[in-house]
């Protein structure tokens, strides 16, 4: 392209060129745009075809299932082998000693379920709400009947 410009004329006109230049400009950015589109829908329709050939060859997967699925545990209404739920088994911890202040964490593991330290906090904020616990600051529990001030 610079090896084209006529090279007599433009030392004597710049401006004139400067503007040609610049619709040159212009003109290849929209022609790259479009290159880009192209390019990035060309490669979206391979994604889908190698997922289809995919697919052909081991057959469609199995819809995912979301985490709550996967766990039933999850729930604090589900049941052990001793018939008790996650709240009862709680309540009957926490009414042992009543003064107690416990954490999410220590209960869990007084439940045997130190992995799912979330799932008992959720239950024992249920249990807040429902009057049978009390939560003081730093997050510890403690059973409603032996309420005490903060430590």
């Amino acid at each position: 392209m610079i090896e084209d410009l006529p090279w007599e004329e433009f030392a004597g006109d710049p401006d004139t060129y400067i503007t040609k230049l610049e619709k040159r400009e212009e003109d290849l950015q929209k022609d790259l745009y479009k290159v880009r589109q192209e390019l990035r829908l060309t490669r979206q329709l391979k994604r889908y075809k190698d997922t289809a050939d995919e697919w052909r060859r081991n057959g469609i997967p199995d819809q995912r299932q979301s985490v709550a699925d996967d766990d039933e545990d999850n729930d604090s209404t589900a049941v052990n082998a001793q018939g008790q739920t996650r709240k009862d088994r709680i309540r009957e911890i926490m009414r042992q000693d009543p003064m107690r202040l416990w954490k999410a964490g220590s209960m869990a593991e007084a439940l045997g379920e130190p992995a799912k330290t979330k799932s008992v906090r959720v239950t024992m904020d249920e249990l807040m709400r429902a009057g049978e616990l009390v939560k003081h600051p730093g997050s510890n529990y403690q059973h409603a009947t032996g309420i005490r001030s903060t430590p």
